[in-house]
């Protein structure tokens, strides 16, 4: 197993690249590289740089908080499947749903199990990675996994003035619960109590 990670929180950076830069990659051990780039830019230097051969299996994550709805669409953790499916292999992004401090090594211990499955492999292509929402609970609690279609969010913004009136400012409030549609059979279905029924 070969682990090439960015070297910071790369929340929201989506399917980025660094184009105008070259990027630094540093060794932290035996098949341990950390990059100063995207998760995009990690996948493909693992690909085109560190790697003999093509991985038979790409995992990205895990993240922390749940990629759902539209939120995959920036999620940089998603874009690094959807590279690694692009580039010929099977993969999976892994979240974890809580925001709360936790100990990512149980939740690596779910994650195999939760993506039983993923994608086999086949010709290159997005339909070859699968997204998955690890809860954040111990795996005898969980009763099984269920394929869904993505649901809708909607981010509340606000403008923020008070310091520069002249200029203001657009800015999204992470603090803010989204509005979620609660459409059956989305992976949103069951996001309660800030859940909205619209």
């Amino acid at each position: 197993m070969t682990v090439v990670v960015p070297d910071r929180d790369q929340s929201a950076t989506s399917h980025s690249l660094t184009l105008h830069r070259p990027l630094r990659i540093h060794r932290h051990g035996a098949d341990r590289f950390s990059v100063d780039g995207t998760p995009t830019d990690c996948v493909l230097i693992a690909y085109h740089g560190l790697l003999e051969e093509r991985p038979d299996l790409v995992v990205s994550g895990i993240n922390h908080g749940p990629n759902m709805g539209e939120d995959v669409f920036y999620s940089g953790t998603v874009a690094a499947a959807i590279e690694g499916a692009m580039q010929g292999s099977p993969a999976i992004a892994a979240s974890l749903v809580t925001r709360e401090p936790a100990d990512f090594r149980r939740s690596g211990a779910l994650h195999p199990r939760a993506g039983g499955r993923s994608p086999a492999p086949g010709t290159a292509g997005t339909s070859q990675s699968s997204n998955v929402n690890l809860p954040h609970r111990p795996w005898r609690e969980i009763r099984g996994v269920r394929i869904t279609r993505l649901g809708t969010r909607v981010y509340q913004r606000h403008v923020d003035s008070q310091d520069r009136p002249a200029r203001p400012r657009l800015l999204l409030d992470r603090r803010r619960e989204p509005v979620w549609k609660t459409e059956a059979g989305t992976d949103v279905e069951r996001r309660a109590p800030t859940a909205s029924s619209r």
